[in-house]
C-alpha cells in the first residue's frame, strides 16, 4: 500500500490481554522558553521523565511540534521530535513516519528517516510532503487558534511497538498577527516579539544608531566573502549536510581530509531546511542583512569562474549573492578576482576570464560605482602567476572598449604589501589594500604607518582587520590570543583615523577568519565588531549601558598530542608565536566591578577599577570554565562557557570557542525562526546546533 495514499489510516490499539502488562509512569514538565527581554514565546513541550514495568520492545511518542505560533497566511513546515520510549532500538531500513494534522484534517507527513533509534534516543523529523502535493501548510489569513496534531508511525509501519495508543500528541496553534511591541519586549496585550534586525538592546551592551546613520557615514567597511554560504545544499544540518558530511567530517570528500581530522573546525551557525525553491536566494539576503546591520557597506566577492562545473556551485552562489545585494538594495558588491586561483594557463586566457566574469554582472545595480561613474574592481593577491602592472593595464583597457566599465582598481596584497609591490602596480591600482595577518596589533601607528606608505604613491589605503587564521588543511596557525587580534586592530584603525576598511573575512569557514556567526565562535566576534564599527563611523565610542561578558578560549591545550594525528599533520604557528594557552574573559562594563573565570576548584579574578571594555585571562585548564562579574561582593552576571576543555584529543583543534552573557538563553531555533526573528534565522544559541 502506498504511503502516500494511506496516511489517514489510525493504528490499531494493543490488544486487551496486554494492557494490563504496561505501566507507563510520566510526568509533564512544562517549560517556557524565554526571548528577548524575558519575553513568552509560547513553546511548551511534554518530556518524559519516568518509566517503570515497560514491556521490553521499542515504542515511539511524540515529545513536541514546531511552529506552535505562525504569522496569518505565512507558509508553514511542521516538525515533530519522536522518541523511543522502549527498551530496545527500532528496527533499522523501516520508516519512522509523522503525520501531522490541522483541526482534523491531514495537511503533511515525513516519511524519509530509516534509521534506528535507540532506547532513550530522540530525532526531530520535519515534514517532506503532504496530500496536496506539498509539505507546506498556508495558515489562515485570520488570527486565531488550531489544533495540531501529530501521529508517529501514522501508518503502522512497525506493528510490534510495545503500545500502540500513545501515538498522538496535539498542541495548540495559534495564529497570530504582526508584533505590535516596539520595544523589543512583550508587555499586557501586545502580540510578539520584535526581535528584528535592529535588536540591538537584547544582545549588545551598547544603544545602536540606526543603519542610515553608519550608511551615510564617509568611512566605509567592507567585508570579504568567499565561496561558503550559510547552507551548501538545504540539507537537515544536524545530520546529513555537506558541512557535516564531507567538510568538518574526518572521513569527508572521499577522506581527502583524514590526515588532519576534517577541513574544518565548525560550520556557519545553521537555520532549518527551508521548504522555498529559491532558498538560496533567501540565505543571500539574511547574511546582507545580517551584515548591514552592524554596518558592513558590502561584499568584496571573491570571484575567479564563471561555471560551476569542476566548482560545486561557486558561480551560481555568486551570481546569487550580487541578486540578492541588487534586490535588498543599499548594499555594495565589489568584484574581487581571486588571481590566486584564477589560473588558465594563459594571461590572455586570464584577460578572457576576467572581461567576460564582469560582463555577466555589469547590470547588477549592487555593483559599487564611484561618483565619478567608475566601477570598483578588487584584484586578490594582484601578483600570483607573474602577472604585472601591464597585464591590469589591458584589462581595464578591455573593459573600458568591450563592455564599457570605466574601472577603479584595488590591488589586496597578501600581508599589507611591500614596497616593492607598492611600486610595481602603481601605475593601475586606484587604492591599495592589503589582507594582513591575523596576529595581535602592539604598536601605536601600525595603521596610520600604512595610510602614509599608499599616501606616498598617491593611493587610499584600506586597512585589514582579522580575528583569527587556522587552517587545518595547510597545518598553519597564527596566533590571535584569544580576541586580542580583532580588537587591537580596531583600537588601531579607530586611533590612525583611517577611513576604509576590508574585514577578512565575512565567511571563509575553512581558513577560520570568518566573523559570521559560526557554531564554534559563536557570536561575539561579530558582537565586538558592531560595537568598533559605530565608534569607527560616528567617531564617538558608544556608551556602554549593559554589562555583558564575552569569553575566548581553545578546547585543549596547543601542545597536546592527538592520538590519531601525526606530528607531520600538525598545523605550525606562522607569526604572533609562542601560541598562548589562556582563557580570556571580557567585560564590556557599565561601571567598575570584579571579573572572575573559574576553572574547578580554581577561580582566578581582577577588580577593575572603571567600566568600558576590561579584561581578565588566566591559563587554561580542562573542565568547562565559569565566568563572572560581581559588585559589592554580589554576583551580577554569571554564566558557563558551551565549550568543555579537555585532557586528550583525536586530532588538533586551535580554533578559538566564545561566546556571551547576552546571548546564552534565547528562543528555541525552530519557535524563532518559524515567528520571522531576523536575529534568529541562524539559531544563535541551539544546543542542537553545537557540534564541536
Amino acid at each position: 500500500m502506498s504511503s502516500k495514499t494511506s496516511r489517514n489510516i489510525r493504528k490499531q490499539p494493543v490488544p486487551s490481554s496486554l494492557k494490563g502488562t504496561l505501566v507507563v509512569l510520566a510526568a509533564s514538565l512544562s517549560f517556557t522558553l524565554m526571548g528577548c527581554g524575558g519575553a513568552d514565546t509560547g513553546t511548551t513541550e511534554e518530556v518524559l521523565t519516568s518509566q517503570d514495568a515497560l514491556l521490553d520492545g521499542y515504542n515511539l511518542v511524540v515529545t513536541g511540534t514546531s511552529p506552535l505560533t505562525v504569522a496569518p497566511g505565512s507558509a508553514v513546515v511542521f516538525s515533530a521530535s519522536i522518541k523511543n520510549t522502549g527498551t530496545v532500538a527500532t528496527p533499522v531500513g523501516i520508516i519512522h513516519g509523522v503525520s501531522f494534522w490541522v483541526n482534523g484534517t491531514q495537511v503533511s507527513w515525513s516519511d524519509t528517516h530509516t534509521d534506528s533509534l535507540a532506547p532513550g534516543a530522540s530525532v526531530t523529523l520535519t515534514s517532506n510532503h503532504g496530500p496536496t502535493g506539498t509539505r507546506v501548510w498556508t495558515a489562515s489569513a485570520t488570527p486565531g487558534t488550531h489544533t495540531l496534531l501529530a501521529r508517529v508511525d501514522d501508518v503502522n509501519r512497525m506493528p510490534s511497538e510495545t503500545d500502540e495508543t500513545d501515538n498522538e500528541y496535539s498542541a495548540q496553534l495559534s495564529v497570530t498577527a504582526s508584533a505590535t511591541c516596539s520595544d523589543r519586549v512583550r508587555n499586557g496585550t501586545e502580540t510578539g516579539v520584535d526581535c528584528g534586525p535592529d535588536c540591538g538592546p537584547c544582545e549588545w551592551p551598547f544603544t545602536a544608531v540606526p543603519r542610515t546613520v553608519l550608511r551615510q557615514s564617509a568611512r566605509r567597511v567592507y567585508a570579504h566573502w568567499h565561496y561558503y554560504p550559510v547552507s551548501l545544499d538545504n540539507y537537515n544540518p544536524t545530520s546529513n549536510d555537506y558541512y557535516e558530511r564531507n567538510y568538518i567530517a574526518s572521513t569527508g570528500e572521499g577522506g581527502s581530509h583524514s590526515a588532519y581530522g576534517g577541513m574544518m573546525r565548525e560550520r556557519p551557525i545553521p537555520r532549518p531546511t527551508r521548504p522555498e525553491t529559491d532558498w538560496q536566494l533567501r540565505d543571500a539576503k539574511d547574511e546582507i542583512e545580517l551584515a548591514a546591520r552592524i554596518g558592513i557597506d558590502g561584499f568584496y566577492l571573491n570571484l575567479w569562474t564563471d561555471s560551476d562545473v569542476g566548482n560545486g556551485a561557486v558561480w551560481t552562489r555568486a551570481k546569487t549573492l550580487v541578486e540578492a545585494a541588487s534586490q535588498v538594495g543599499s548594499f555594495d558588491i565589489v568584484p574581487n578576482f581571486d588571481l590566486t586561483i584564477l589560473n588558465t594557463g594563459s594571461q590572455t586566457g586570464d584577460l578572457d576570464a576576467m572581461v567576460r566574469i564582469l560582463g555577466k554582472l555589469k547590470g547588477y545595480s549592487a555593483l559599487l560605482k564611484r561618483p565619478d561613474g567608475k566601477f570598483v574592481v578588487g584584484l586578490f593577491n594582484p601578483a600570483a602567476h607573474g602577472r604585472t602592472a601591464s597585464f591590469y593595464g589591458t584589462f581595464k583597457q578591455r573593459a573600458a572598449t568591450e563592455l564599457g566599465m570605466n574601472l577603479y582598481l584595488v590591488p589586496v596584497f597578501l600581508g599589507t604589501g611591500s614596497t616593492a609591490l607598492f611600486d610595481a602596480y602603481k601605475t593601475v591600482g586606484d587604492a591599495y589594500a592589503g589582507w594582513g595577518t591575523a596576529v595581535p596589533v602592539t604598536t601605536a601607528g601600525y595603521s596610520g604607518g600604512l595610510k602614509t606608505k599608499a599616501a606616498g604613491y598617491g593611493k587610499a589605503w584600506i586597512h585589514p582587520m582579522s580575528s583569527q587564521d587556522y587552517r587545518p588543511k595547510d597545518r598553519a596557525f597564527w596566533e590571535a590570543r584569544n580576541s586580542l587580534t580583532l580588537r587591537s586592530i580596531w583600537e588601531n584603525v579607530i586611533a590612525d583615523g583611517l577611513d576604509q576598511v576590508q574585514i577578512v573575512t565575512w565567511n571563509d569557514q575553512h581558513e577560520h577568519h570568518n566573523i559570521r556567526p559560526s557554531t564554534g565562535k559563536q557570536w561575539p566576534a561579530y558582537d565586538m565588531t558592531a560595537y568598533y564599527i559605530q565608534w569607527f563611523k560616528t567617531g564617538i565610542k558608544p556608551t556602554i549601558e549593559r554589562d555583558v561578558l564575552y569569553y575566548n578560549h581553545r578546547i585543549h591545550h596547543q601542545s597536546l598530542v592527538p592520538t590519531t594525528q601525526t606530528s607531520a599533520n600538525l598545523a605550525a604557528c606562522k607569526a604572533g608565536c609562542p601560541a598562548t594557552n589562556d582563557v580570556e574573559l571580557v567585560g564590556f562594563l557599565r561601571s567598575a566591578g570584579r571579573l572572575e573565570i573559574t576553572q574547578g576548584a580554581t577561580t582566578y579574578g581582577e577588580d577593575k577599577t572603571a567600566g568600558g571594555v576590561q579584561v581578565v585571562r588566566t591559563a587554561l585548564a580542562v573542565g568547562t570554565p565559569t565566568f563572572r562579574l560581581k559588585r559589592s561582593g554580589a554576583t551580577v552576571v554569571q554564566f558557563q562557557s558551551m565549550h568543555g576543555i579537555v585532557g586528550s584529543i583525536a586530532y588538533q583543534d586551535l580554533l578559538y570557542r566564545a561566546g556571551s552573557s547576552s546571548r546564552a538563553a534565547l528562543p528555541s531555533c525552530a519557535t524563532s525562526c518559524a515567528n520571522g526573528e531576523a536575529r534568529c534565522r541562524m539559531c544563535p544559541g541551539e544546543p542542537m546546533w553545537l557540534k564541536r
